[in-house]
């Protein structure tokens, strides 16, 4: 077999990378990620030693691979000067306190959406859809339609095509992705996913922007169906749409 030249190496290591921390599972065999990637296992177990050995990976030799410490250390040091999760933390906080519901804020990562955070409101019942770290396709759940309705046509159907063979895990197409962006743009921005993200759960989500106006992140509500009532979310639109706007005028 040729070996294959660095630039390729990379790519196949992040690659890896990106399985590893999308995957549901969070644990991952050899011959899963092999199969995933399409690559024979002998690369594979090749590159994950190296990972391993660079502590971008750990493995328990019971349960396979997960990502590795030295990613949080990178991470850090890889900040923003405006770090998203702290300048967001008040409005999102306020948030959660004028809705009673869970709150959370995800942040554009390529084709995938990654939560940031969230915060638990005061009601009895709170959705634990997210946990922090969580990767996601584009498009998928409330917050990551918000994001993909706020892109250029021509990105977002880029966009589209990229997660296409992702999407059925979470019973879409592409059509309904397309579908879902055409109503959130006719409501202005305002992306609501009625229980596909989760079952029995209406999310509403709106994107955050940067100063060009590129959707970056988003934040989005979740409660329970019955209590999404049509009255009660105009009120919990109104609401994020304040979020959204205190965020972006501390990003400016």
């Amino acid at each position: 077999m040729a070996s294959s030249s660095p630039a390729q190496t990379v790519g196949r290591a992040a690659l890896l990378l990106r399985l590893i921390a999308s995957s549901q599972a969070q644990n991952l065999r050899l011959v899963d990620i092999a199969a995933m990637t399409l690559l024979d296992k002998s690369t594979v177990h090749r590159l994950l030693q190296r990972l391993v050995q660079e502590r971008l990976l750990a493995r328990d030799p019971a349960r396979g691979y997960r990502l590795g410490p030295l990613l949080y250390e990178l991470g850090l040091a890889a900040l923003p000067e405006t770090n998203l999760r702290e300048v967001s933390q008040p409005a999102l906080q306020e948030l959660a306190l004028a809705t009673g519901d869970m709150v959370f804020l995800i942040v554009r990562s390529g084709f995938e959406t990654v939560c940031l955070n969230r915060i638990a409101g005061d009601f009895h019942i709170q959705t634990l859809t997210r946990t922090e770290g969580d990767r996601h396709p584009l498009g998928v759940g409330a917050g990551g339609t918000a994001v993909l309705a706020g892109l250029s046509d021509s990105d977002m159907d880029i966009a589209i095509k990229a997660v296409a063979p992702r999407l059925h895990a979470y019973h879409l197409s592409e059509s309904d992705l397309l579908e879902a962006v055409a109503t959130t743009r006719a409501r202005g921005g305002l992306a609501v996913d009625y229980g596909n993200a989760a079952f029995d759960v209406t999310a509403l989500g709106r994107a955050i922007h940067d100063r060009t106006r590129s959707p970056v992140a988003a934040v989005f509500v979740a409660s329970i169906s019955n209590r999404m009532t049509e009255g009660r979310q105009k009120r919990v639109a109104k609401q994020l749409a304040d979020c959204v706007n205190a965020v972006e005028a501390a990003l400016l």
